[in-house]
């Protein structure tokens, strides 16, 4: 989607992971109509941390935990009683983790204080400390200011580009080309148009094909210039608050 006259025209799309050979990471410019990508790019901190300098960031990854687990974890630390009633689905799911989930799309987000996701929240912690370190202040969480949680799985979904519930698009090996053909279908469509005018650099289609890293730090980025047109959902009056410490994940706008 074409961003305002006022948005910023350069995006950054990153598809954490715990380590940087496996970190998709992918850049996108807006110029002559169309958002232009470039990647895929190192993984690591140093990089990520250099190309934000003035750009909005979308990271796939859970930008912070569950306020029942923190003061949870936070009293059993101290030596204080684990907090009774609490329910464990408080615990396990932070408040966009649910409403992702109450929108019906056919994904569930991870949990980031009970699944392996959280050993990626932790890194994902690390970079919004550089990126605070840069702008001389603490940043929400929530995409205020300028770096944006994603799901893509969630934002296939509501493009259409995931038809049915349970497609697999990530993996693939040998002798299981499901994946690998959904990918393809799934870049086709994206240089086709479907989610807004935008060219692929050189090699980044056939890199997105093979990776579904690179797949999704380029819908991460996607994401990230549908939120700059104010396409994308944002927390709720009731949630604020809470999406400023846990996260909040953007889920684009179904289109009409």
């Amino acid at each position: 989607m074409a961003p305002g006259t006022s948005a910023p025209r350069r995006v950054l799309g990153v598809d954490l992971a715990t380590e940087p050979a496996r970190t998709g990471f992918v850049e996108a410019t807006w110029r002559t109509g169309a958002w232009c990508f470039v990647g895929p790019y190192p993984g690591d901190d140093e990089s990520i941390l250099e190309r934000a300098v003035g750009a909005v960031v979308g990271l796939d990854a859970p930008l912070g935990w569950p306020d029942a687990f923190v003061e949870a974890v936070g009293a059993h630390h101290a030596h204080h009683p684990w907090p009774t009633g609490v329910d464990p689905v408080d615990l396990r799911y932070r408040a966009t983790d649910r409403f992702v989930v109450d929108l019906d799309l056919g994904v569930r987000p991870l949990s980031v204080s009970s699944d392996l996701i959280g050993a990626v929240a932790w890194r994902a912690a690390g970079l919004m400390e550089g990126l605070a370190r840069a702008g001389g202040r603490p940043l929400a969480r929530d995409g205020s200011d300028r770096v944006y949680e994603v799901y893509p799985a969630a934002a296939l979904r509501v493009w259409g580009l995931l038809a049915r519930r349970g497609e697999r698009y990530k993996g693939g090996r040998v002798g299981d080309p499901g994946p690998r053909a959904l990918r393809e279908r799934i870049v086709r469509a994206l240089a086709g148009g479907a989610v807004g005018p935008l060219e692929l650099g050189a090699g980044l289609e056939g890199a997105a094909v093979d990776s579904d890293h690179v797949l999704d730090a380029i819908l991460a980025a996607l994401v990230v210039t549908e939120a700059l047109a104010g396409a994308t959902i944002p927390p709720p009056s009731a949630l604020a608050e809470r999406a400023s410490r846990e996260g909040w994940i953007h889920v684009p706008v179904a289109r009409r």
